[in-house]
């Protein structure tokens, strides 16, 4: 503010003026206070260098205005027409991208986007940076197909850029042909943001996506030979939904705390034991120089496998530094294991477990599973028995690590129970040797002859209850394999760390439910690796809210046990919406306060989003402290 005089013959008049911009945007000037003539001004306020004490007010109001607008203390009137057309665009904004945005910068995806313009100065008509940051917002916040987000749902968001579906395609293009460096990017800027990424524990595991198309690419006729190599991937294979689709097949590594690290994308008919050992080379080549575990299942823990992650500290590489330890912690299949194996792992005697009496651990050694009876059964019905020993095969010093609960014999019996009782369902309806029309068993007639060759026109069946017998020797039992030996893991921490693979089954249900990404509808390879591009990276966000989170919170609620859920954050991130009013000089929050709201906005520093009104200017500001990227990365 500043003081403006006007002279007259007899006096001289002081004004309290400020300069503003009105609705387009142009500076004028308007008038504050009118302070009175000099002569007013001495005999009010008992000064006598009236230029003096008005260059002070001028100061003290203009500190004033400041404190007011740092506290959005403001207040905005708006007048409604009741005859005035409607303006065809929306007025309601969603919000809640501001955080996923806050995110976004950190972990370097602004960063990444640029590198990769520079990588293809050529390369004109639309914004990587816009594009990305649509895809990624519009696949968590409203999930659709891609001329869905480019007709309708980028115009949700308080940034819109109006993209075109020409744009998303030619964006994805570039993102496919930089996979591999958004991987290790992605990597590298989270570690800094996050403080650290603990890749010293790795999982991983394999699902399947489908497509909605009814045939494979390669059934195809008259496309040249260069269509035939970009489209390799959808092919018939074992279905996750058991649909008769053809699907592609996603490899997927999670680190310690439950944080997408790499993934790949094959064609569907892939064995999911080769996809391991190729997509953890191009991670250690990458960014990972510690050592490490991996953890898979049991369809996973081939041999090939193991001694690829049968890296030990007698490795020569290893201890020059050239290369960390590898090791590998293995769900072992009972039933596969050799004969004399396989009965100790379910031998009754030689049971080791723990308990804790007057807060002090106890160890209990040799304790007979034959010992549970009806009357003590609920005292040891949350207890983990285990034994373990060593083997030697195929080349590979292992250790077998046997557990059995009492809870996971019920939980096994219930499952059995209820495949009797369907089995015995499908006896009674006569319906056991039918097929769904669309498999393409459904197109096999058999035969059944005599042993003298005649047809046999009789048929019966019933209940296995040998095997139903046999499967019941194993219930509760658990068995796991690793080259971590006693003097470097006790078995309660490998059953701990192999506990935590429900995390990566997570990954794969939110990507599949919360984020949409099947059925896909690309046809070309490049744009679907880009499609799971993208869905691997806005689960990565989402990821690492649920870390921020856990950051700011008791330790009780510290990740992976989090304070919300998934679909509770995401609940929040779609209710926080802005109302557009005063031709949008204002913004009026719309949404239902709760304490994951509160909670999201006191962790990002968004509080003007908990205000009744938020005017154009602040929300420039919210916006600019949002866009802070790191430091670029470059390569040595």
């Amino acid at each position: 503010m500043y003081i403006n005089t006007v002279k007259s013959k007899n006096a001289v008049s002081y004004y309290l003026c400020e300069a503003y911009r009105n609705a387009q945007g142009k500076t004028k000037t308007r008038v504050v206070e009118s302070l009175g003539n000099a002569e007013h001004i001495r005999a009010t306020y008992q000064v006598d260098d009236v230029a003096a004490w008005c260059k002070e007010y001028a100061r003290r109001k203009t500190a004033e205005a400041k404190l007011l607008a740092q506290i959005n203390n403001r207040t905005v009137t708006v007048e409604f027409t009741e005859n005035k057309s409607k303006s065809e665009d929306s007025v309601i904004f969603n919000a809640g991208y501001l955080i996923l945005e806050s995110l976004y910068y950190s972990f370097g995806l602004g960063n990444i986007c640029e590198e990769i313009k520079l990588k293809h100065p050529h390369v004109k008509g639309f914004n990587l940076d816009h594009v990305l940051r649509t895809l990624l917002f519009g696949r968590i916040i409203e999930p659709s197909s891609k001329l869905g987000l480019s007709d309708n749902i980028q115009r949700k968001f308080l940034e819109s850029h109006d993209i075109q579906i020409q744009h998303i395609y030619r964006a994805m293009d570039l993102l496919e042909q930089h996979e591999d460096l958004i991987q290790k990017r992605l990597f590298q800027y989270s570690s800094t943001a996050l403080k650290k990424r603990n890749v010293g524990r790795l999982y991983y595991d394999c699902t399947n996506f489908f497509t909605e198309k009814e045939s494979e690419d390669c059934d195809v006729k008259g496309k040249s030979e260069a269509w035939y190599k970009e489209h390799k991937l959808r092919k018939y294979g074992f279905s996750k939904e058991h649909r008769p689709n053809p699907i592609v097949q996603m490899g997927l590594f999670m680190d310690g705390d439950g944080m997408p690290l790499g993934f790949c994308v094959n064609p569907g008919n892939t064995n999911e034991q080769i996809t391991i050992k190729p997509l953890e080379q191009k991670l250690i080549d990458s960014f990972i120089r510690s050592d490490i575990v991996v953890c898979t299942d049991a369809g996973l823990g081939s041999t090939d496998m193991r001694k690829f992650n049968n890296v030990t500290e007698d490795d020569p590489l290893s201890q020059l530094g050239f290369r960390g330890k590898r090791h590998f912690i293995c769900v072992q299949s009972i039933k596969k294991l050799k004969k004399e194996l396989k009965e100790w792992a379910i031998e009754p005697t030689g049971w080791s477990y723990q308990i804790r009496r007057h807060n002090v651990t106890e160890k209990v050694r040799n304790f007979d599973l034959n010992a549970i009876t009806e009357e003590n059964y609920q005292q040891y019905y949350d207890v983990v028995f285990y034994k373990e020993r060593t083997i030697a095969e195929d080349g590979l010093d292992q250790r077998l690590i046997s557990t059995f609960s009492l809870k996971y014999k019920a939980y096994r019996e219930n499952l059995r129970n209820n495949r009797v009782k369907r089995a015995s369902k499908i006896i009674r309806n006569g319906t056991y040797d039918s097929e769904n029309e669309l498999s393409p068993k459904n197109l096999i007639k058999t035969t059944y002859m005599t042993e003298s060759g005649e047809e046999a026109t009789i048929s019966s069946a019933e209940i296995d209850l040998e095997k139903v017998e046999t499967d019941k020797l194993y219930d509760g039992f658990y068995c796991l394999a690793t080259n971590l030996f006693k003097e470097e893991c006790s078995a309660q921490e490998i059953v701990a760390i192999q506990d935590r693979r429900w995390e990566i089954e997570e990954c794969f249900r939110i990507m599949k439910t919360d984020l949409r990404s099947r059925p896909f509808y690309h046809n070309k390879d490049s744009r679907i690796k880009a499609h799971f591009l993208t869905c691997f990276t806005a689960l990565l966000l989402l990821r690492g809210l649920e870390r921020r989170i856990a950051d700011n919170c008791k330790e009780n609620d510290r990740y992976p046990d989090g304070k919300y859920t998934i679909p509770e954050l995401l609940e929040a991130l779609r209710a926080i919406s802005l109302i557009g009013i005063a031709e949008g000089q204002a913004y009026v929050p719309d949404y239902k306060n709760s304490e994951v709201i509160t909670d999201l906005l006191k962790i990002f520093e968004l509080p003007e989003l908990g205000n009744q009104v938020i005017m154009k200017d602040a929300l420039k500001k919210i916006l600019k402290k949002i866009k802070n990227s790191p430091e670029m990365i470059k390569d040595e």
